[in-house]
């Protein structure tokens, strides 16, 4: 049986997204190709929309519409105790709204979190999507801090810099570190639900790195994610070095033409 949609006047998909989100931009494009009435909401507000009915067998979301879940805009300083509460009650009711709507919803929030299973901890992400897990180290200053072993090792910083770690000069702790493939290349994989497209034309069909990119992002709860698979010199080893849960542009473009209309068909109640 399929899934019930709204029939809302105003509109017939939410795109919860910062309206200055470029990828936000490329999908209400793709979605007027497809006359679809697409409307864009901050956060917040959309957490204010909705109205969740508990009844004695069953959860209502009014309105119940599809809905694709961007980043949030970053929060908004020296806000004070009132508004930072009633931010807090607004996010906390798209939450339930998108973990609970009946409709389509990419990617629908879970317990553990907006994200779905995603975390900022790549092992336990690794974990929770049945991957090979790789070690992570994570250090709250730089002091003596160098590679445990003489495997080539990437450290991250506060800020999200990533290099080679082959010193101890982490530059702004606290910083995380994990071993890569020297001098290894990158492959991006850009999945939608049971679909999935790599970014490059390379000789890589032995690797299955869309099969597995769509089992990863499955497990996960991601209906739309991009996994980054580091891949060493000779073509001879692949490992899972990265999950997107949101999908940047630059990520995006060199497939767009066949992810767009799967993104919008995916949305369809």
């Amino acid at each position: 049986m399929p899934r019930p949609c709204a029939n809302e006047a105003a509109a017939d998909l939410l795109l919860i997204a910062d309206r200055r989100d470029p990828v936000a931009t490329l999908i209400a494009a793709e979605a007027r190709r497809h006359d679809r009435r697409l409307v864009v909401m901050e956060h917040e507000d959309a957490g204010r929309m909705f109205t969740i009915v508990g009844e004695a067998d069953a959860t209502r979301v009014e309105p119940d519409l599809p809905m694709l879940l961007r980043p949030a805009s970053p929060p908004i300083p020296n806000r004070d105790a009132d508004a930072r509460f009633l931010s807090g009650e607004s996010h906390a009711a798209l939450w339930a709204a998108a973990a609970l709507a009946r409709s389509p919803v990419l990617n629908r929030p879970t317990l553990q979190g907006f994200e779905a299973g995603w975390c900022y901890s790549a092992a336990i992400t690794e974990r929770r999507a049945r991957a090979a897990m790789a070690p992570e180290l994570y250090a709250r200053d730089e002091a003596d801090a160098g590679p445990p072993d003489d495997r080539s090792w990437a450290v991250e910083d506060v800020r999200g810099r990533a290099r080679r770690w082959v010193r101890p000069d982490t530059g702004d702790a606290p910083y995380r570190a994990r071993p890569v493939i020297e001098d290894e290349a990158y492959e991006r994989v850009v999945v939608v639900n049971r679909q999935a497209w790599r970014s490059t034309l390379a000789a890589l069909d032995g690797f299955d790195l869309e099969g597995r990119s769509i089992a990863i992002a499955g497990e996960l709860g991601l209906g739309f994610a991009v996994v980054t698979w580091g891949l060493d010199p000779r073509l001879a080893q692949a490992r899972l070095a990265r999950i997107d849960p949101y999908p940047r542009v630059d990520q995006l473009l060199p497939v767009w033409q066949e992810a767009a209309p799967a993104l919008i068909e995916a949305l369809s109640c």
